[in-house]
């Protein structure tokens, strides 16, 4: 059992020493300069301290035994000179360094930041069906908001160390025997923090999943794309109570944390007032021997009170440092990926005369079931291939798949022979643009919104408003307060809000303007009214010349124009071919066409 118990010590002590110098590297590759300025800043208070101390303790000397000013040295001046200048410089030192101090901390929050969303920005998407991933990404936020008392405490740490240094060296010019015994009452402020930090660390960790739970109901309370809906079947209470049941369970774990923590605080703080305790006695027994004289006594008791403050200040930041080092082991684990994972950036290769998809499976990381299931076809440039199915069949998985945005399961897709889980590896294929029926609602302003498809052009104002025409969404954006300059969203200063179909023509002008020779539209026309829909296939008509296209709708009526059809069921492909041809079949699709024209027919 001891040989258990000193490993699992041993490992505890390398992985505080770990979560201590990940603090220190953190801090240090958010802002070298400030860092340096900051301790040196707080080393400067520290010792000047220490050296206000040792003049005190001249002055001491000097002035006992004199009856009048008359009688007091020269020297006496002098010291009371440097007393001020020293004064004035710790004075400064303190000031400065909290102003550096500040600064040093935005940094540090920025630096965690940047680190987490180039990890989010450039990790393949399937990394996103990946309950495991948002929990490495919600500890690695978590640690983001550690990074204010990290980067506060780190230098307060060797501030505080200089200047217990220095008040240590000052107080052994008196009494040796005094320093040690005085460091002795910060050892219990420091095992109380160590061993509260290791406790809110494990219950952090543990609590994680909840934690993103919770989070989940703030954002559908705070967006506005769900105030409606929470309004409309009011939710309100609902969402409210089902956040109350999870924040309550984590306050009721921080509860029995807190007593234990209040137990050894107060343990811990006895223990300390008890060392100093002895430390003064032993200052008057020193003076009942006759080894100290008042005054120097009287100088080792305000040095052993700086001593012992200044080595708790160092303790208590200590901890809080390891507390919230914790975090940074997550945190270090996504930085060193996220260096590892490269920026993506468009792949420049030419449209494919043949894309083929051979065998394909493909099961999402938390899924138990397949999406897709041995599909295999191929698409020739110039074609317009629909893919229809019920929801669920797996039509937008293999968009994603056709798009080089996932990797097969199994089997691959290949464009013109190259696997195209090769080419993607580094960035997306500049040939390709797709909508998806989650397509992006950006800030900005309506000509940005159109140039993002294509961010290397996105100041080409001419092509900007070609897509908008293109996409029928040109007359609605003039029409705003600004023009194509207003900002698209309510919640902008000046901006305007667009309705669904707006929105969705903005999303397919913006792949308009990529000017992609490959293009996937994921229900393009779900939220169009009758007239946007016809002007839209007229587009994809005068589109075709060049470019292959991609079609998934559910409307019938808009994909029997396309040259070849492929219908899915529960992720398999059970038949392809045109309209007539499956019509004349008789088999999914034409149960499913004949389905939907019969409601028309009906009305």
């Amino acid at each position: 059992m001891s040989g258990a118990g000193g490993v699992d010590a041993t490992t505890s002590r390398g992985r505080r020493g770990a979560s201590f110098m990940h603090a220190v590297a953190l801090v240090w590759a958010a802002g070298r300069g400030a860092f340096l300025a900051v301790v040196g800043l707080f080393a400067l208070s520290g010792l000047g301290v220490a050296v206000l101390l040792l003049i005190g303790n001249a002055l001491l000397h000097e002035v006992i035994g004199h009856e009048t000013a008359a009688d007091l040295s020269p020297d006496v001046w002098w010291l009371v000179a440097a007393a001020i200048g020293i004064a004035g410089v710790v004075s400064f030192a303190g000031a400065a360094g909290a102003g550096m101090h500040r600064l040093l901390a935005e940094r540090t929050i920025r630096h965690c930041s940047e680190v987490v969303l180039r990890l989010a920005g450039h990790v393949p998407l399937r990394e996103f069906d990946s309950p495991a991933f948002h929990d490495t990404l919600q500890r690695a936020e978590r640690a983001g908001s550690s990074t204010l008392p990290i980067a506060m405490a780190v230098p307060q740490f060797a501030g505080a160390v200089v200047g217990t240094v220095g008040i240590a060296a000052g107080l052994a010019t008196i009494s040796p025997w005094l320093v040690p015994i005085t460091l002795l009452a910060s050892v219990p402020l420091w095992w109380v923090g160590r061993v509260n930090s290791d406790e809110m660390y494990s219950f952090s960790f543990g609590n994680t999943p909840n934690d993103r739970a919770r989070f989940h109901i703030e954002r559908i309370v705070h967006g506005r794309p769900s105030a409606p809906e929470v309004r409309a079947f009011r939710l309100a209470p609902f969402l409210l109570g089902r956040w109350s049941v999870l924040y309550d369970e984590r306050i009721d774990g921080i509860q029995q944390l807190v007593r234990r923590f209040v137990r050894r605080s107060a343990f811990g703080s006895v223990i300390g007032a008890l060392v100093l305790g002895g430390v003064f006695l032993a200052v008057l027994w020193f003076v009942r021997r006759g080894d100290l004289g008042l005054g120097s006594a009287a100088t080792a008791c305000v040095a052993v009170l700086l001593l012992a403050n200044r080595s708790q200040q160092a303790a208590s930041s200590l901890a809080q440092t390891l507390e919230h080092g914790r975090y940074l082991e997550d945190f270090a684990r996504v930085s060193a990926r996220a260096d590892e994972v490269r920026p993506l950036a468009p792949v420049e290769v030419p449209p494919f005369a043949r894309l083929q998809v051979e065998d394909v499976t493909f099961t999402y990381p938390a899924a138990t079931t397949q999406a897709l299931v041995d599909v295999a076809f191929s698409v020739s440039s110039g074609e317009v291939i629909a893919i229809v199915g019920h929801n669920g069949s797996g039509k937008t998985t293999l968009a994603k798949l056709l798009c080089g945005l996932y990797e097969p399961t199994r089997g691959v897709v290949r464009w013109d022979g190259r696997p195209l889980a090769e080419l993607t590896r580094d960035g997306g294929l500049s040939p390709v643009g797709v909508v998806f029926q989650d397509f992006g609602r950006y800030w900005f302003s309506g000509a940005d919104n159109i140039g993002l498809g294509d961010v290397d052009r996105v100041g080409d104002r001419a092509a900007i408003e070609r897509a908008a025409r293109q996409a029928g969404a040109a007359e609605f954006l003039a029409d705003l307060p600004n023009g194509l300059d207003t900002p698209l969203g309510v919640e902008v200063d000046g901006g305007a809000d667009l309705s669904v179909g707006q929105w969705q023509r903005v999303a397919i002008a913006r792949v308009l303007f990529r000017q992609a020779a490959f293009i996937v539209l994921d229900e393009p026309t779900a939220s169009l009214d009758a007239e946007a829909e016809a002007a839209l296939f007229q587009t994809i008509q005068d589109l075709r010349a060049g470019r292959t296209i991609v079609l998934i709708s559910h409307r019938f009526s808009t994909v029997r124009t396309a040259d070849r059809i492929l219908v899915l069921d529960q992720g398999r492909l059970v038949e392809q071919g045109p309209h007539d041809e499956l019509m004349a079949l008789d088999g999914h699709y034409a149960r499913m066409y004949r389905l939907q024209a019969s409601a028309y027919a009906d009305a």
